[in-house]
């Protein structure tokens, strides 16, 4: 518990209005004892030699479409002042060597919005990926439906459910 809620002060660069509690939810749920069984799933972390926490991503193993079995990552924060790219780059190695041992055909990597722009137009951390050779593949959409009752779940009239 003690490296969860250490690492809470990174993701609150990430997600701002995140309680506590949720993170320990989280982060328990990846790496405790109530860990789902099966497909691999995690959060690594990069520290210094004191053991202080610089960067961390949180991934899972999924079935992917067009890559089968692919290494999903999230949450993707790096806070060093001194030195982010060397801390990117021991996270982004960290995520490619995870991928090959876990036997996985790609890596998606999902940023937050934060982390968007290019290097001559914002934050640097694009650059990092693309440095290391990973390629924007698509652009994923959220829509929070939480507490949204106008956005609650209806038949479909139109269309069919797949099966």
């Amino acid at each position: 518990m003690r490296q969860i809620d250490q690492a809470y002060p990174l993701v609150r660069a990430i997600a701002p209005d995140l309680p506590v509690e949720r993170w320990r939810s989280f982060a328990t749920a990846l790496t405790g004892a109530s860990a789902p069984p099966g497909a691999p799933a995690g959060i690594m972390t990069v520290q210094n030699d004191r053991g202080y926490i610089h960067g961390l991503f949180s991934y899972a193993v999924k079935e992917d479409l067009r890559f089968g079995r692919i290494l999903s990552v999230d949450n993707f924060v790096v806070l060093d002042l001194f030195n982010v790219s060397d801390a990117a780059s021991s996270l982004l190695q960290t995520m490619e060597d995870l991928g090959r041992t876990l036997h996985c055909t790609a890596i998606h990597t999902n940023l937050r919005e934060c982390y968007a722009g290019t290097p001559a137009h914002g934050h640097p951390m694009l650059g990092f990926f693309r440095d290391e050779g990973h390629d924007v593949d698509g652009v994923r959409l959220c829509k929070a439906l939480a507490g949204d009752k106008d956005n609650m779940s209806r038949p479909l009239t139109v269309a069919g459910n797949a099966e």
